[in-house]
């Protein structure tokens, strides 16, 4: 090739920067020895076009060419160094042969500002010897969130410190009210980001719901347990019982056995999108004393005589 490094590239010594980078392209593609295996003429001739892009790519060095003619890296080196070599570090030609193969463009001085990044890893996803890796979907992220019962029902909104992609990261989403123990939560596009301009995963939060102090749940009916004495559940009463929104009042009829379930409606859990609600259902239990005095003991004698009943009669009959 010739020796006057704008004629190896095919230019004139007016030719602009962006002219110099598109001629090194076309070249590169052109005599990489990746692209011809093989061939020695294609690597010297890779080597000299190396040469001069390497020199009319920075501004200082094109400047003293022009002036002097003389190649910065001294007659017969390139910017892989390497005299009289294949144009690779050490001299040894094409990758896997004299112990160059991995060349880092940051040992000899280029940060990719020149285009030699850019224009190597174009050629190598055009069908070089290392094929640029294609678009892959990040992984998934799992994690396990503990909430109270109240804001499982009611719905929330959290963060939460995730690692995402080996980075510390703020994720701020809702809790669907209705959210049972064990369901997953999916936050789109929050999981390991994706490979080679992939889509990024997701975000799945296993939801541990905490027990509450006397609220249950079955489906989306909340139940709780009323403790009632022998004379509220004989003569009726009313009672004011928690929900899930605050206390109401309900009334128990007269003559109220226990196990018996009062339902008040609409008080239970929210369906999917606040749709359809559930009931909340007040289960009596009828609490005797363990102790009674005498004259209490003689009234109650007194009581069955006047209200005679066997509530076991014809029960297993």
């Amino acid at each position: 090739m010739p020796n006057d490094f704008y004629e190896r590239l095919g230019l004139s010594k007016a030719a602009t920067d962006d002219e110099i980078k598109k001629a090194f392209r076309k070249l590169s593609k052109k005599y990489h020895p990746d692209l011809n295996p093989g061939n020695k003429a294609a690597e010297a001739k890779f080597k000299e076009i190396n040469e001069a892009y390497t020199v009319l790519s920075d501004p200082k060095k094109r400047s003293d060419y022009d002036l002097g003619g003389q190649s910065p890296f001294g007659h017969g080196r390139g910017p892989f160094g390497g005299q009289g070599g294949g144009g690779y570090p050490g001299g040894g030609g094409h990758p896997g042969g004299g112990g160059a193969g991995n060349f880092n463009f940051e040992d000899f001085g280029f940060d990719g500002a020149g285009g030699f990044e850019d224009v190597f890893r174009d050629v190598f996803s055009r069908g070089g010897g290392r094929r640029r890796q294609p678009p892959q979907r990040g992984g998934d992220i799992e994690y396990s969130l503990s909430i109270d019962f109240l804001h499982a029902v009611k719905g929330t909104e959290v963060k939460l410190k995730v690692s995402r992609s080996g980075a510390q990261e703020v994720v701020k989403t809702k809790i669907p009210a209705g959210v049972q123990d064990g369901a997953k939560v999916r936050v789109a596009g929050k999981g390991n980001k994706g490979i080679s301009g992939g889509p990024a995963g997701d975000l799945y939060i296993t939801m541990r719901i905490t027990p509450h102090a006397y609220f249950k749940r079955t489906g989306n009916d909340i139940s709780i347990d009323l403790p009632l004495t022998v004379a509220e559940a004989v003569k009726g009463t009313k009672v004011t019982v928690p929900t899930i929104d605050g206390t109401t009042t309900i009334k128990v009829a007269p003559g109220t056995q226990g196990g018996s379930k009062l339902r008040i409606k609409k008080k239970g859990v929210y369906g999917p999108n606040k749709t359809a609600r559930g009931d909340q259902y007040v289960i009596i239990n009828i609490v005797v004393p363990k102790s009674a005095s005498f004259d209490s003991l003689r009234l109650i004698d007194e009581f069955e005589k006047l209200n005679p009943t066997d509530p076991r009669e014809g029960l297993w009959q």
